[in-house]
């Protein structure tokens, strides 16, 4: 039967799939356009599980904070290659993510995916689409929703090369709290902290670190023969310096100026962190 250019375009933009795709659905179901549309739909998922175990080393981040400052989300979606991340349908998708995140002040990976996105399609499931239509690996990655009571500010930052980003929920009464609150933002981003503080840190990793420095320490020639409690001096030093001083983030040298901890900058502005997330593919 003959199918209508109208046809075409109507169920393209209704689906987002190519000109062809859509007039060959069409063809096949005797211009029957919902039938044609699910057709569409189904091969848009089976292209993304073929597609879910590829590598997703780019992505888009986008944030949300409340005008008074006090609330704040960022989400993350990833995708295979740069270009993709530049186009429109990505763009749109990340954005109204971020949205939909935010109203519903979402926190975790499975209310994320579980979103209302409007005609019975959940944010997992239009991810899913899109993928058909694009064909390349996408997945839903990190959400984070912080909120303040009382003093303090919400910030928020994303890198130029937008796939890393972080938020941050900062406390304190001081005039500079929101500048603050992106500053640690950009710290976290270029330092990379895993932890807020070192009771967050599993003590088997604190355990296998310690065994790793004696063991390196009792192969020192130059360590033979000293004081044991000297030795063990430097074994904690060590452990403050390069292994508490990377991971935890009020440990960390200021991005700015090194020499000053991260907590001593705080402590300095009036303020303290509640709680941090940093955004990156594999982070």
């Amino acid at each position: 039967m003959d199918i209508s250019a109208k046809q075409v375009m109507e169920l393209r933009q209704a689906t987002g799939m190519p000109m062809m795709q859509c007039k060959k659905a069409l063809i096949e179901a005797d211009g029957d356009f919902e039938q044609a549309m699910d057709a569409l739909r189904k091969q848009g998922l089976k292209t993304a599980e073929k597609r879910a175990g590829r590598a997703t080393g780019e992505g888009l981040l986008a944030f949300r904070i409340s005008d008074d400052g006090k609330t704040g989300t960022m989400v993350q979606v990833l995708c295979e290659t740069e270009p993709v991340k530049n186009t429109p349908k990505f763009i749109e998708f990340v954005e109204k993510l971020a949205d939909l995140a935010a109203a519903a002040g979402v926190n975790d990976a499975e209310g994320l995916g579980a979103l209302d996105w409007g005609d019975g399609e959940t944010a997992a499931s239009t991810l899913k689409n899109l993928v058909g239509l694009i064909g390349e690996n996408m997945q839903l990655g990190g959400v984070a929703h912080f909120q303040i009571d009382g003093d303090g500010s919400i910030g928020a930052y994303v890198h130029n090369d937008k796939k890393q980003g972080a938020l941050s929920a900062v406390q304190g009464a001081g005039d500079d709290v929101a500048s603050t609150a992106k500053e640690l933002c950009q710290h976290i981003v270029f330092a990379k902290p895993k932890f807020l503080s070192r009771d967050q840190i599993p003590q088997e990793e604190v355990d296998k670190e310690l065994a790793f420095l004696r063991d390196q320490v009792a192969d020192d020639e130059s360590m033979k023969g000293k004081p044991e409690q000297a030795v063990e001096g430097i074994i904690q030093g060590r452990l403050n310096k390069n292994f508490f001083g990377e991971r935890v983030l009020s440990e960390q040298g200021w991005y700015r100026e090194n020499a000053k901890k991260v907590k001593k900058v705080l402590e300095e502005r009036g303020a303290s962190v509640q709680d941090f997330k940093l955004f990156a593919p594999g982070a």
